[in-house]
């Protein structure tokens, strides 16, 4: 297994470019004796294993693309070397989530292949392209294709059972200007103001929903553009902010614009020339296998109930293989179960080896006894799952 995690992370993998990887993936699972394996239009990887019987299809998903590297020469050890130190393995990727790849593909094997008595139904091993560009587009496609009843997803949580997390919304707020000359600003409307007119009110006007779980529905700016992009002598006539819009149950794209639309219209009404467009975010991208991806920036939370049996589990499937069981106290991040639980309506849990704060870093490792326990647990839940057919 750790031999298959290095293997992972040797692999580049960015989004959209996920070939190689996938097709480590692919090898991986037709030596281990997967019953069936494919590659889906969008560069999905998909192993099957059928135990038999009518029982419940479980879902063991991870992500096998990752976010960039920054600057190589910033980082202590090679980003794809996969080098173990102290118990550590490093490289990009290695939390999120090639670490919890490597534990599914092995704990799903070793599960069929130990040949345990009254398990029925199958288990699915997934890996899922361009999570980080297009978060829950491409699970979509599993669903359509294998219809889970449950889903397990390999997020870097401590060990711990995540029962929910945020939405997402990608927002664009553009204010308008007039160009001048920067020499007579009075004679032209300077975007860039508005902008922080726009800024100030916002920071004064917007309080946060919260949620017992899956905490508050903030709102963070993260990116703000002018153009003209390089011209000093000349007011900007527009002024482009992007916002990261942490969602909670029940937000949809019209409430979730409109609280920043009033926001406008109350500084229109004060100042004629405050104009502003307020809006989703949109992209567009090509998988790895040439199918077209595009979408809104909106995905859903979702939560499961602190009853639901799927939980308990679980659980039980942790305490089954020694580990010690518990359901992470808040939500965690952003993950394909926006799709499947939050649009889809299918029950979903997040576990992974690795820890939140070690996710997108530089020098990102994963610890070795994680990695074990993360195949231990995966091995516990799945035959729980496949043996309580009730769940």
């Amino acid at each position: 297994m750790i031999q298959i995690c290095q293997e992972l992370v040797r692999k580049p993998s960015l989004s959209g470019q996920e070939y190689e990887v996938a097709t480590v993936i692919k090898e991986i699972m037709l030596s281990k004796g997967y019953g069936h394996v494919v590659t889906d239009s969008c560069g999905n990887i998909i192993g099957v294993m059928d135990f038999g019987g009518c029982g419940k299809t479980l879902l063991l998903e991870a992500q096998i693309d990752h976010v960039g590297v920054g600057d190589p020469a910033e980082w202590q050890t090679y980003p794809y070397g996969a080098f173990i130190n102290e118990g550590k393995l490093y490289g990009r990727g290695a939390s999120d989530q090639k670490g919890a790849m490597a534990a599914m593909l092995c704990a799903a094997a070793d599960l069929k292949r130990d040949g345990h008595k009254g398990l029925k139904g199958r288990l699915l091993v997934v890996g899922t392209v361009q999570q980080e560009k297009f978060e829950g587009f491409a699970s979509r496609y599993v669903v359509d294709h294998y219809h889970p009843d449950l889903v397990l997803i390999g997020e870097a949580s401590g060990l711990s059972i995540v029962r929910g997390q945020r939405g997402r919304a990608e927002i664009l707020v553009e204010t308008r200007g007039r160009m001048a000359h920067s020499a007579n600003p009075d004679f032209g409307i300077n975007a860039v103001n508005q902008m922080v007119k726009f800024l100030a009110l916002l920071r004064e006007k917007f309080t946060p929903s919260s949620h017992t779980y899956l905490g508050e529905g903030i709102i963070v700016l993260t990116g703000l553009y002018s153009h003209p992009p390089s011209n000093t002598g000349v007011l900007p006539d527009k002024c482009l902010a992007t916002f990261d819009r942490r969602l909670l149950p029940g937000e949809t794209p019209r409430s979730v614009l409109g609280q920043l639309r009033k926001i406008a219209r109350t500084l229109s009404g004060k100042d004629p020339n405050f104009k502003a467009k307020i809006s989703l975010s949109c992209s567009e991208d090509r998988c790895y296998t040439g199918k077209i991806m595009k979408m809104e920036h909106f995905v859903p939370a979702w939560s499961l109930p602190e009853d639901h049996p799927f939980i308990q589990t679980a659980l039980d499937g942790l305490s089954s293989m020694g580990l010690d069981p518990m359901v992470a106290s808040k939500a965690g991040f952003g993950t394909n179960g926006c799709y499947y639980a939050g649009v889809a309506e299918i029950p979903t849990l997040a576990f992974g080896p690795s820890r939140e704060e070690l996710v997108h870093i530089k020098d990102e490792y994963i610890e070795i006894e994680q990695l074990i326990s993360g195949y231990l647990g995966y091995y516990g839940i799945a035959r729980q799952v496949l043996e309580q057919q009730e769940v």
